[in-house]
């Protein structure tokens, strides 16, 4: 038994999360700290360290790759700090030889719910929040595209992508019909294009997470006080708020953060005082047109296999959410 922990010490001592931890805190020492895994992808890897923080807190390790990585330092070091909203500590970043490292404090507390009416308040609010200060202090210059110029690129590019699969053999029949419909409904949302830029227009560009998702926050009562802690600024940017509003609609998803509108629209009108609830209606079918887009040109990369099953059940999330969307604003194939 004695053996048995030895080793397992040996190999949490000698993790590259671990390494490279040691580097970015040097002071901090940190030997034979728990490590979890808490996502292994081809895009990156996240690790939690247990008790490895400056004051004995959790430590969130990411590994990927310098473009992701540095982007989302850009937002923690540039962006965050001058802004009034709640998030996790952000430690640093660090080169090694395959990739970069990222360090954030973990978020703690409990799972954000798009159905609890208190978080879909609290995100309502935070939002409303961020999307207004940060059009005050625009850094527009230094941050990634979110236009709808660049969700034009990501469905011009996932059509592109999903067509050229179509004749993958491992393909079933009925994954080929999936696939049409999904080019299909690109077809309405590339013909509805001038509609959906007039509607980004009912506000500002402003500063956006990009990827508000329950998965991405997490709600903080430490202390006697309620804070929400979104992460993962990865797909952050300048641009419109839309692809934060997201709403949940008939299909059931996990993926959708549906903050309270009434809300957001009651922090935002001061500084947006012209912005409508119909409005923001709009952007939220937007946003989650916006969103579906990236995700589904994402997965596409996984068609390609003798193995597509996990390509294609995403596909089909992706297939349903267009067309809630698509139902609500109107627009059907």
């Amino acid at each position: 038994m004695t053996t048995a922990r030895s080793s397992r010490a040996r190999e949490e001592k000698d993790h590259p999360a671990i390494e490279a931890w040691r580097r970015v805190q040097p002071s901090r020492a940190v030997p034979g700290v728990p490590v979890e895994t808490l996502q292994n992808r081809a895009k990156g890897r996240v690790y939690r360290l247990t008790g490895a923080g400056p004051a004995g807190e959790d430590v969130v390790a990411k590994w990927s790759t310098r473009e992701r990585v540095l982007r989302e330092s850009l937002a923690y070091e540039k962006v965050l700090p001058s802004l009034p909203v709640s998030r996790v500590r952000h430690y640093g970043t660090l080169e090694d030889a395959s990739g970069w490292w990222l360090f954030v404090a973990s978020a703690g507390g409990e799972k954000y719910s798009a159905v609890n009416p208190e978080h879909r308040s609290m995100a309502g609010r935070w939002l409303g929040v961020l999307h207004t200060s940060a059009d005050r202090q625009p850094p527009r210059a230094m941050l990634p595209d979110r236009s709808p110029s660049y969700y034009l690129r990501e469905l011009r590019a996932g059509s592109e992508e999903v067509a050229d699969r179509l004749d993958n053999p491992a393909l079933a029949p009925d994954d080929v019909l999936v696939l049409k419909e999904i080019l299909a409904q690109c077809d309405v949302v590339a013909s509805r294009w001038r509609e959906i830029e007039r509607r980004c227009q009912t506000t500002p560009p402003t500063f956006v997470h990009g990827d508000f998702a329950p998965k991405n926050m997490r709600v903080d009562r430490a202390g006697g006080r309620t804070r929400l802690r979104p992460f993962d600024w990865a797909s952050s940017g300048w641009g419109t708020p839309a692809a934060d509003l997201p709403q949940l609609d008939l299909t059931p998803s996990g993926y959708w953060p549906s903050p309270d509108l009434d809300v957001y629209r009651a922090t935002v009108t001061s500084t947006w005082p012209t912005l409508t609830r119909r409005d923001l209606l709009g952007l939220a079918v937007v946003g989650k047109i916006f969103r579906s887009l990236v995700c589904l040109r994402l997965e596409a990369t996984g068609l390609t296999t003798d193995w597509p099953e996990r390509g294609m059940s995403n596909m089909r999330y992706y297939h349903a959410d267009l067309r809630d969307a698509l139902g609500v604003a109107g627009w059907s194939p």
